[in-house]
């Protein structure tokens, strides 16, 4: 015999927004049975606020969570405040809403960790692209110190990027080589130099040791490597690394552009590279080197 669920046991329903868009929403299901007794409530409830925003299509109001889970004013306020304090949730001030936060998958970074890949990144990625107009490469530095291309964003009024899968740039490509040494300790830049074969690529490249140390240095000092016409004819570049848990470079996050196009907005860009790389390390609760640059 079937059964109707009451309306407090629906899984999903069908609302339509203000503009006329259907959606199938899908609900959380409370466990209903006497196990919730031995549960010690402010917890409870502190879980089931995480559950409801993350669930939760846009930010809520306090009074918005409050209705929602039953819970009385004063007593979610004092969940909500508790949970933006360890920045599992973040208010804003402006329109007095609340929504999940970093905080969240920094304290959570040893079940995350090997979630770390292409995949989770590329959204950053798609939003660093938007904002800029530039395409954008993720790669991943190898054992004999070549970068693998692991993904890539093209800009729709740039260069569309097209490189075939497993492609491998040369551990000497100049804006890559730059960003993944910069911040590494001197004997580990020692030993790379030992063993580098430096070529040069256009008449700019910066080919010979000294000069070519020099770009690294100058690299940390700036904050984030550059190569403009050095690695490509006509192509500027702009890169910086993304350190893993270990404090080891995992990633280069890189974007390329005409030189004319990105030349001129060169720190707006650099600004927003180190804007999405600060959001990765802080989602991953990376370990960064004391001097690398974070966004304010």
């Amino acid at each position: 015999m079937t059964t109707r669920a009451p309306s407090g046991d629906q899984f999903e329903s069908l609302e339509q927004a203000p503009t006329g868009q259907h959606r199938l929403k899908g609900h959380v299901q409370e466990r209903a049975d006497g196990s919730e007794r031995s549960l010690v409530p402010a917890l409870q409830k502190g879980i089931r606020i995480l559950r409801c925003l993350n669930a939760a299509t846009k930010p809520l109001t306090l009074a918005e969570v409050a209705q929602a889970l039953g819970i009385s004013k004063s007593h979610c306020h004092g969940l909500l405040k508790t949970l933006t304090h360890f920045d599992w949730l973040r208010f804003d001030p402006v329109t007095h809403t609340y929504q999940l936060h970093h905080g969240i998958s920094r304290d959570l970074s040893s079940l995350l960790r090997q979630q770390f890949g292409p995949s989770t990144l590329r959204p950053y990625m798609e939003a660093f692209t938007a904002r800029t107009g530039i395409s954008c490469v993720l790669s991943e530095p190898l054992a004999d110190h070549s970068f693998l291309v692991l993904d890539q964003v093209s800009a729709a009024n740039d260069i569309e990027i097209s490189y075939p899968s497993g492609y491998r740039l040369p551990p000497d490509a100049t804006a890559h080589m730059r960003a993944y040494l910069a911040w590494q300790r001197e004997y580990e830049i020692d030993s790379w130099f030992s063993i580098a074969n430096l070529k040069a690529y256009t008449p700019r490249t910066a080919a010979g040791a000294n000069d070519a140390r020099m770009a690294v240095r100058e690299t940390r000092s700036r904050g984030y490597a550059r190569s403009v016409g050095e690695f490509t004819e006509g192509i500027m570049a702009l890169a910086l690394p993304i350190f893993g848990q270990d404090g080891r470079v995992r990633y280069i996050f890189d974007c390329v552009g005409r030189v004319e196009n990105v030349a001129p907005q060169e720190e707006s860009i650099a600004e927003a590279l180190l804007d999405s790389v600060t959001q990765i390390h802080e989602l991953f609760g990376s370990v960064l080197p004391p001097d690398f640059p974070r966004a304010t």
